[in-house]
């Protein structure tokens, strides 16, 4: 297991235990998840590296440091999208006031059936498709590809 899976483990078992208990192979799981962020972390990294421009008269440590902060925040959002997930009881999605109480209804299924996808307890011939469609709202492409709700996945499926 990699720095990522170690880390999401943790994070789990502290603030999402009840998640970890539902998983048929929670080591299969979080190796899986650690080589998954590592993966998306050096792809997006290497995009953003490719796309900086070069700063005329920039020295190399100057470059190497901002490049290195680049890695970070990189990595610090696919962290905070794959594996820093909010506690199953969290309390800043019911105490949002800009969120309505049917909104906030709505995040809740949705990150409940994402989750049940991840974990493999789903698929996503299981849902309709306005439920697909509903999943798939606002989701980071990432996301879509590991729950198998990505455009490709569902149109192998037959699902699109």
């Amino acid at each position: 297991m990699n720095q990522y899976g170690r880390l999401a483990e943790r994070h789990w078992q502290t603030h999402r235990p009840g998640n970890i208990a539902e998983l048929d192979d929670p080591e299969t799981f979080f190796i899986a998840l650690g080589t998954d962020v590592q993966v998306e972390v050096r792809a997006r990294w290497t995009a953003a590296r490719l796309a900086e421009p070069v700063v005329p008269g920039e020295s190399y440590l100057e470059r190497l440091g901002r490049l290195q902060q680049l890695r970070h925040e990189t990595e610090g959002e696919v962290l905070r999208e794959l594996v820093l997930l909010p506690a199953n009881d969290d309390a800043d999605l019911a105490d949002d006031p800009h969120l309505t109480s049917t909104e906030t209804a709505e995040e809740q299924w949705r990150e409940q059936r994402l989750h049940d996808l991840l974990a493999g307890r789903s698929q996503p011939g299981d849902f309709t498709a306005a439920e697909r469609t509903r999943l798939r709202n606002g989701a980071p492409g990432r996301l879509l590809e590991l729950t198998g709700l990505s455009d490709e996945a569902l149109g192998r499926q037959g699902l699109l």
